[in-house]
């Protein structure tokens, strides 16, 4: 113990948990759990729990708390804390949080209608001193500085909480030039007006200390009024008597309140450590995991390894059959990836054994392996499902009978974890430690616990109500990704170097005539250069600095148009060099060698509300707004010359499932009657008949509605659609006027989502949102938009799921000639055989109108080209 003066004599801490709570919550910037939930405050306090066992190795301990209800003091002076803030919003639900933590610490907590946290700390700490022990009070509360003796020591949380000071008697008397005591004097005679405590006006810390020092007491001061010196001091001190001793009984904390305890029973040594790691677990403290060393260590003693070969493949098939299930999971060859097909090794693992199988694919998968894979009959565990069933159709092995995806699991539970790793995943349910293994033995082991694994997670999926959207949208997804990612899409790298070379001309042009305008040579990429150039030579007025100089941002540019024309030049050319360097140069280096196409990897747990991702390269972002982003889809091309582009496009998606969930009626008639939306809303929202909507009118209208369905404010508008904040606010009051059905669902959404801290889809995908009971308007505000878009975009999201499973289903009965190719926001791309496109279109419209039934129609746009980009509307031909 490095902190205890004499260890013979038994330690007792008493923690003031109203106020400790408080001062961590503050010390810490908000956390949030994997349920949504705050628990920056509880983390801190329990951080700081352990720093004083450590340090101070306390004997016995105790946490006070406050209760809900009013305590004497309130009763003798209402206004007593009445001037207090209330309780910020993140705090609030992060009490039962932490007493809970608490009790699964089996540390003894006391509270008591009536009566303050201080009291009972002032009871304890007398009680504890009778029976001999040295007392320790950590607060935040300088109130409790008067309890100070001998025995009774505080250690007071000057900043934060990780910083104590130690008061003992002789350490007050240094600070306040009293004893502890005579501190219940000060406060009667000066008040607090952090408790709302009046005290004598006038009379200040300075006065109140002369005036002890003087008389000894507050009851002398008041006995002597006529000595005291000033005028209108005395005049105080007559007038408001019986206010100091008011103030005197509202600061003395009560000793004598009547509680029990048994202090030999506040031992630090009785919780279960299992208990504590489940709790550390589900508020995501893995750091106090660590310290605790709850995590088993995993090693290979457990397993044996046989490798599979033509001696025992058949054995081991016939065990796969009679078994019915077992755990998978494939290692690449190193360097490679999923495309190439290139696999090191299968290990395969069957429930409750100690045997690991390890197959070594040769030139050819063989023909047990095979068929143990594609098997429905054998249920498989596997992990990077999406990843193996890509390499294997390389392979010509379709995998089946997947019925446990680990990191799809943990991603539907937790949508903020984007990209969860196996090892990671594992670490968090099972409290497993992969330290001490090698990278080659950790493949083995993980695969070893997949059925403990699968358990934990499928339990969790039934919980929160996601083993349907799991089993019945997400899983079966993972095979109609990786024959995507294996189908490619064909890209003409000809027409993407004359792209680059045409954009290069260009760049080079600007350049030259910016260095004019200029009147010297600079670098336009260099930020530093340019503002030297805007700013100092050619004297533009500066807009915002940095810390190395001058910003030249996009917004800063913006604020800068009409005042020199070498601006509208530099704006062209990041827009142009961007383009070619991220997009038009990056494309080529990702072709495949072997097929000449591009195989982008789809991924289906990156986003929070459950939408597609793609990278290498990433499809979302190419850009269409411009004439020069719209050149690069052209280079997306059919792989054969007898197959043409079909695209396939959801119209106006979102603002159908905006109609379906809000169920307002004015909404749902104008989709139900086949009217062009926007135009119906601008003829609600500016009040005009439909034919005399203009297209600007209709343009603001389109912005009106996807912004209202993404929770856009008032300032959001204004923004967007260049008019004053004032007018945008008028547009929003006259659209929920019109569209009453909207308002009232968002209002519903929002406060359900505050009642059960996330959103949800149809679909029961959940995204948590705790942001939205902050007592910070910004982040409340966010998250009121988030919570109102989530359901919506969502829905959307699931929806282009499913219909992407209903058509690949269907097409694989079919003996059309066509591939999906590509999934870009609400849009399918297939390459379809020109012979077979009729045909193809019919079913693949009627499959993705039909997927889900909405109070809306679901429709989709088809339109048909050489290439991606030079499309035209295609009708389909139904057979008479």
């Amino acid at each position: 113990m490095s902190n205890s003066e004499n260890k013979e004599q038994k330690t007792l801490f008493l923690l003031d948990g109203h106020s400790l709570t408080h001062r961590a919550f503050y010390a810490l910037p908000l956390l949030t759990n994997d349920q949504g939930e705050y628990t920056n405050a509880v983390f801190g306090f329990v951080r700081m729990l352990f720093s004083l066992t450590d340090e101070w190795q306390p004997d016995r301990m105790i946490i006070t708390f406050d209760k809900k209800e009013p305590t004497f003091r309130h009763q003798e002076y209402p206004e007593y804390k009445g001037n207090r803030k209330k309780m910020p919003e993140e705090l609030v639900p992060q009490i039962n949080l932490l007493q809970e933590t608490i009790k699964k610490l089996e540390i003894p907590m006391v509270s008591k209608v009536g009566y303050e946290a201080d009291d009972l700390l002032g009871t304890l700490s007398k009680q504890a001193e009778k029976k001999g022990y040295k007392v320790y009070i950590v607060t935040g509360d300088r109130d409790a500085l008067q309890l100070v003796s001998e025995n009774v020591n505080i250690l007071y949380t000057k900043k934060g909480i990780s910083n104590l000071i130690k008061f003992d008697e002789e350490k007050v008397m240094e600070k306040y030039e009293l004893t502890p005591e005579k501190l219940i004097d000060r406060k009667g005679l000066m008040g607090d007006s952090s408790d709302n405590i009046p005290g004598v006006p006038g009379i200040g810390k300075k006065t109140a200390l002369k005036l002890l020092k003087e008389f000894g007491t507050m009851e002398e001061i008041l006995a002597n009024i006529d000595q005291v010196s000033g005028k209108k001091r005395k005049e105080n001190l007559y007038k408001y008597t019986e206010q100091a001793r008011l103030s005197y009984r509202l600061g003395k904390i009560k000793r004598d309140v009547p509680i029990e305890i048994d202090f030999e029973k506040c031992r630090l040594d009785l919780y279960d450590d299992q208990k504590v790691a489940e709790q550390f677990k589900n508020l995501g403290f893995t750091s106090l995991l660590d310290r605790f060393d709850f995590k088993e260590e995993l090693s290979l003693e457990n397993l044996e390894f046989e490798l599979l070969n033509q001696d025992n493949l058949s054995d081991f098939k016939e065990k796969a059959l009679t078994k019915t299930e077992l755990a998978v999971a494939l290692k690449l060859e190193t360097g490679s990836k999923a495309i190439s097909g290139k696999i090191d090794k299968i290990l395969f693992y069957f429930k409750n054994e100690t045997k690991m199988y390890i197959y070594h694919p040769e030139a050819k998968i063989a023909a047990e392996i095979k068929f143990i894979l594609e098997s429905k009959k054998v249920k498989k565990l596997m992990p990077d499902a999406k990843l193996a069933f890509l390499s294997l159709l390389k392979n010509e092995v379709k995998v089946a009978g997947i019925s446990f995806e680990p990191l799809l699991a943990f991603y539907l539970l937790q949508p903020s974890s984007s990209l969860p790793e196996l090892e990671e995943v594992l670490s968090h349910e099972l409290s497993l430690s992969f330290t001490e293994l090698e990278t080659e033995q950790k493949l083995a082991v993980k695969t070893s616990k997949l059925f403990e694994l699968e358990t934990k997670l499928i339990t969790k999926l039934k919980e929160n109500n996601l083993l349907n959207l799991y089993q019945e949208i997400e899983l079966p997804l993972i095979k109609v990704l990786a024959q995507m990612e294996l189908n490619g899409v064909k890209v003409d790298k000809d027409w993407l170097a004359n792209l680059s070379e045409k954009l290069g001309k260009r760049l080079a042009i600007i350049t030259d005539k910016a260095h004019k305008l200029a009147g010297e040579e600079f670098n336009l990429n260099s930020p530093k250069q340019l503002g030297e150039i805007l700013f100092e030579k050619l004297g533009l007025p500066v807009i915002k600095r940095t810390k190395t100089g001058y910003s030249t941002n996009a917004s800063v540019l913006e604020k800068l148009e009409g005042k020199h024309e070498i601006i509208p030049l530099i704006s062209e050319y990041r827009e142009l060099a961007k383009l070619k360097s991220t997009y038009i140069d990056s494309l080529p280096p990702l072709i495949n060698d072997e097929t000449a196409k591009i195989h982008t990897s789809f991924n289906q747990m990156v986003t929070a509300t459950g939408r597609l991702s793609s990278t290498e390269p990433n499809l979302q972002n190419i850009p269409i707004r411009t004439e020069e982003g719209r050149e690069i889809r052209k280079a997306f091309i059919p792989s054969r010359s007898d197959m043409i582009l079909l695209a396939v496009d959801y119209s106006q998606i979102e603002l159908r499932v905006f109609a379906h969930l809000s169920g307002d009626q004015k909404l749902k008639e104008a989709f139900n009657n086949e009217a062009d939306i926007h135009t119906e809303t601008a003829a609600e929202v500016f009040e005009v008949k439909a034919e005399a909507v203009t297209p600007d009118l209709r343009r603001h209208a389109k912005v009106i509605n996807f912004g209202i369905a993404y929770g856009m404010s008032a300032y959001g508008l204004s923004q967007d659609l260049d008019i004053p904040v004032e007018e945008a606010q008028t547009y929003i009051d006259k659209y929920f006027e019109r569209f009453s059905g909207v308002k009232k669902y968002m209002e519903q959404t929002i406060e359900k989502v505050k009642k059960l801290g996330y959103a949800e889809t149809m679909f029961g995908r959940r995204r948590y949102i705790p942001e939205i009971n902050s007592s910070n308007y910004h982040r409340r505000s966010f998250a009121e938009r988030t919570a109102i878009n989530t359901p919506v975009q969502g829905t959307a999201a699931d929806i282009m799921k499913k219909s992407m499973l209903d058509v690949y289903s269907c097409l694989k009965k079919s003996e059309l000639d066509l591939n999906i190719l590509l999934q870009v926001h609400d849009e399918l791309v297939f390459e379809v055989n020109r012979n077979d496109l009729d045909e193809a279109a019919e079913l693949i419209k009627e499959k993705m109108e039909n997927t889900t039934k909405l109070d809306v129609p679901l429709i989709v746009d088809l339109q048909i080209g050489e290439n991606w980009r030079d499309k035209e509307d295609y009708e389909v031909h139904k057979n008479a």
